[in-house]
């Protein structure tokens, strides 16, 4: 059976973000890592049989402490670059989605003898699916 018009919108988004689906942020792992989830999405029902989708994805990035520049600096360098690679480039995936949205981030400084930055970024991507099918 072929994939979920959701699901390939997932994974395109992965790809393009290199990021792994569904795991935790772990410090063990080879750094810096990009994960991703899929929590939730909201349905308009529009005309012709079709609902237009809002499907919110969560992305975090885990890097080591540049102990060379401010964490604050180094947050933000890190999200910019977070953003360009989910927004500079094609905003339809290949023509799965209608857009992609940034809508929020947070940038969790590291305490004292903490080794890792984390930022956590959240997009919302709008796409259209069948009324009676997630296939199509």
């Amino acid at each position: 059976m072929p994939d979920s018009i959701r699901e390939q919108v997932v994974q395109a988004f992965a790809d393009r973000l290199n990021a792994k689906r569904g795991e935790q942020l772990d410090s063990e792992q080879d750094l810096p890592a990009r994960v991703i989830w899929d929590p939730s999405e909201t349905a308009e029902k529009l005309k012709y049989r079709k609902y237009e989708m809002t499907l919110t994805l969560n992305v975090g990035e885990m890097a080591k402490v540049d102990t060379t520049i401010n964490s604050s600096v180094q947050g933000n360098q890190m999200l910019a670059g977070l953003l360009n690679d989910a927004l500079a480039s094609d905003q339809t995936l290949g023509g799965l989605c209608k857009h992609i949205s940034y809508t929020d981030s947070v940038l969790d400084s590291p305490d004292p003898g903490q080794n890792e930055m984390i930022i956590l970024v959240t997009f919302q991507i709008v796409y259209e699916t069948s009324n009676t099918s997630p296939y199509q």
